[in-house]
């Protein structure tokens, strides 16, 4: 068995792929991958040819002999066929090329680094690995072992040192997989993902996955969604269906969770209908601009920009083009110029793709232009989020190319993708051919009716539940599953086929009775239950006792005064020592009295409350506990009730934190004075999530002292009264 770079590199995409390939097993072409192949040579041909340029002709070495590469005397080596033998098979590269280091000590040996060539300007970390992967063969063949690697990649040649070294590990793991993998006679489980759209063998596993009903078809599911179906028993997408149950929303959550129920996609998938689930919240303007931006993100670089302009009924399409990077402020500027002499307008646009886009371009204007552009995001609205959680197509996927040819639009080619207009632009930049463009002009224009349609088709129904059908499509409301199917009907009365089934169901509820159902009605069960359940409260005994007294009325100053009644008020607190800690409970009682000379009712304290109290060094302990050892308050409240017997209602011991704060303002407000006095102020924010709602916390700090802060936006405005008074250099 032989495991070549070609081998691993498709492991790494797709274990599937990797047996295919190792089996022969032709494929039906890509012309992605095909061009990515193509681009790929003619790169390391450029810069195998730079790189010779650039070392004397005497130190060269053009495909040596592996065998004879430790006595070798060249500088660099190109097209390097290494092979080594491990335990139960070999491994095979053709490294790029070899840098050959001699060693400045005495007896030591040369250092060889591999080199790879990629030609896109970005890598990902299966780049790496294949990297990783050609130093490991290149280690065990020469017994020595290979510390650092370079890739060279991009249109300015960029070179990135790689420590290989610190990933032998890893590589040594995933061949130990592809060779239990290559040694099955059977292909693994099949499973569709990302990389199917740049595999040579997209048809093949597709037509098998739509033959066994995959779950793998459903685009977006995880895999530890799909093993948690399948320890259910659901492995196919029909079987997925009859699982969904619509839920209603939690009314006291402010932001609700808006998942994508795969199940739901499903039932769509097995009985043709668009289903509707909730409302979909989009905007309505008298103007709709649908945007559509073609770019190269390998170079972050905007081309095309495509905007379909409808008012009154009347639709009017905008191109932008760039030739090249220089004009792509052009094409923007010309977009924000359209945004400006539009009122009261909409703009929706399919991912986040375009919105990304329109906030990195922003930087780079200034102006009109600049506010042009941030105007268009601050009406821009992702059809594609309110798609994924309320509008379910009977689609394997949410691409805006599967849902507008299931809405009726004919010029949509689902085989013409974003990889395809990668391609195309490519080929225009070569070529400077004009069929191209308009090719790359009508694919964007595509994209912007089918933007448009689908638009439409969410507006037309998300306020009726009534179903219908339009433009070919059944609607539903998921509402309509539940009147379909009452829920009384699952405690009525069974037919069965065989009378001993019957006998055996009424035999397993009665055993349900027993166990469940006796449990709860028997009253010394019953009273052990409740006993669990009550509320505990503190049965601890004060350390110290105080009783507040009253020697004469407040009102007619007689000094005879009858004790009546005791109110008692309990403080609990710890006290801090040298060798530990001890629970202190105070015990205040305060009477009131009968007065003999008014005949009133006095007390000795005015404001008395029997509240219990909690004091301020049993707080300060349980927020330390909080803020500084990282444990939740649950857990503190556990702390408690182990150590001192003591137990605190969990509502209140979050209200510990409330009290804290307040101890601390005075101090936070001479903390941010003693800050604006400082030469140097440092400021940055992080985001943080709390309860499903994005928020920031911002840090102002200095060479001695950190501020924290929470803000609900990353908006600044705030530090101009903050720092008033600051003179220093803010970074």
């Amino acid at each position: 068995m032989k495991i070549t770079s070609e081998l691993f590199h498709a492991y790494l995409k797709c274990p599937t792929k990797c047996w295919l390939r190792s089996s022969d097993e032709p494929g039906s072409g890509n012309a992605y991958a095909d061009w990515v192949k193509a681009q790929n040579d003619l790169y390391r041909a450029a810069e195998t040819e730079r790189l010779v340029a650039m070392s004397p002709s005497d130190e060269v070495a053009s495909s040596p002999e592996a065998e004879r590469v430790k006595s070798a005397k060249w500088s660099l080596a190109t097209s390097l066929a290494a092979q080594a033998k491990m335990e139960a098979w070999d491994v095979e590269s053709e490294l790029h090329a070899v840098e050959r280091v001699p060693s400045t000590r005495r007896g030591k040996s040369a250092q060889f680094i591999p080199i790879r060539f990629i030609f896109t300007n970005k890598l990902g970390k299966d780049d790496k690995l294949l990297l990783a992967f050609d130093a490991f063969v290149l280690s065990k063949s020469q017994g020595r072992e290979i510390k650092t690697s370079k890739i060279i990649h991009g249109d300015d040649h960029f070179t990135l040192k790689v420590k290989t070294s610190a990933q032998a590990g890893e590589v040594r793991k995933r061949l130990d997989k592809i060779a239990t993998l290559l040694s099955s006679p059977t292909p693994p489980d099949l499973v569709l993902n990302r990389h199917c759209a740049e595999c040579e063998f997209q048809a093949r596993c597709r037509k098998i996955a739509i033959e066994k009903d995959d779950l793998s078809l459903l685009a977006g599911m995880s895999a530890k969604e799909r093993e948690r179906h399948r320890s259910k028993g659901i492995f196919t997408v029909n079987q997925l269906s009859y699982t969904f149950r619509p839920r209603r929303p939690l009314k006291r959550t402010k932001h609700p969770a808006k998942p994508h129920h795969f199940a739901l996609q499903a039932l769509a998938i097995r009985e043709n209908t668009v289903y509707i689930h909730g409302t979909p919240n989009i905007p309505q303007c008298k103007t709709q601009v649908y945007l559509d931006i073609e770019g190269l993100p390998d170079r972050d670089f905007y081309y095309l920009i495509g905007a379909l302009v409808v008012a009154d009924g009347q639709e009017t399409f905008h191109s932008f083009w760039a030739d090249t990077m220089a004009d792509q402020t052009v094409i923007l500027a010309q977009l924000a110029e359209l945004a400006c002499g539009l009122t009261d307008y909409c703009v929706f646009h399919f991912g986040g793709y375009d919105r990304m886009a329109l906030q990195k371009s922003a930087a780079l204007l200034t102006g009109a232009a600049r506010s042009g552009l941030e105007s268009i995001l601050k009406c821009s609205t992702n059809v594609l989020s309110l798609v994924r959680p309320h509008v379910y197509f009977p689609t394997y996927s949410c691409s805006l190319k599967e849902i507008g040819k299931r809405l009726g639009c004919a010029n949509l080619k689902l085989e013409t993708t974003g990889l395809q207009s990668i391609i195309w632009r490519t080929e225009w930049e070569s070529e400077r051919n004009a069929d191209w463009k308009a090719k790359l002009v009508d694919y964007n224009r595509t994209d912007c009716l089918a933007l448009r349609k689908l638009t439409e088709f969410i507006l037309s129904n998300m306020a009726s539940a009534n179903p219908r059908k339009e433009d070919g499509a059944n609607v539903k409301h998921t509402k309509e599953i539940q009147k379909t199917h009452p829920r009384w009907q699952m405690f009525a009365s069974r037919d069965y086929a065989l009378d001993d089934l019957g006998h055996i169901n009424k035999c397993g509820y009665f055993d349900y009775q027993r166990e469940k159902v006796f449990v709860k009605t028997h009253k010394q069960f019953r009273g052990i239950s409740d006993s669990r359940h009550k509320g505990k409260r503190h049965n601890v005994r004060p350390n110290k006792f105080i009783d507040l007294v009253l020697k004469k009325c407040p009102a007619c100053m007689a000094k005879k005064l009858q004790p009546t009644t005791a109110r008692c008020r309990y403080l609990i607190d710890l006290k801090f020592a040298r060798s530990g800690m001890r629970r202190a409970v105070t015990c205040t009682s305060c009477w009131s009295y009968s007065c003999a000379g008014c005949g009133g009712t006095v007390s000795a304290h005015r404001n008395f409350s029997t509240q219990q109290v909690y004091g301020h060094d049993l707080m300060s302990w349980c927020v330390y506990l909080n803020v500084v050892s990282g444990m939740n308050m649950l857990k503190v409240k556990k702390c408690l009730e182990d150590f001192f017997n003591l137990y605190v209602p969990r509502a209140q011991i979050y209200r510990f934190k409330t009290y804290i704060s307040v101890q601390y303002d005075a101090l936070d407000c001479q903390l941010l004075e003693a800050m604006t006095r400082s030469p140097v102020i440092h400021i940055d924010e992080t985001t943080v999530n709390l309860r499903g709602q994005s928020a920031y916390v911002w840090v102002v700090a200095t060479m001695d002292l950190v501020h924290f802060f929470y803000r609900p936006s990353r908006e600044a405005h705030f530090l101009t009264e903050m720092l008033k008074g600051f003179s220093g250099v803010l970074v």
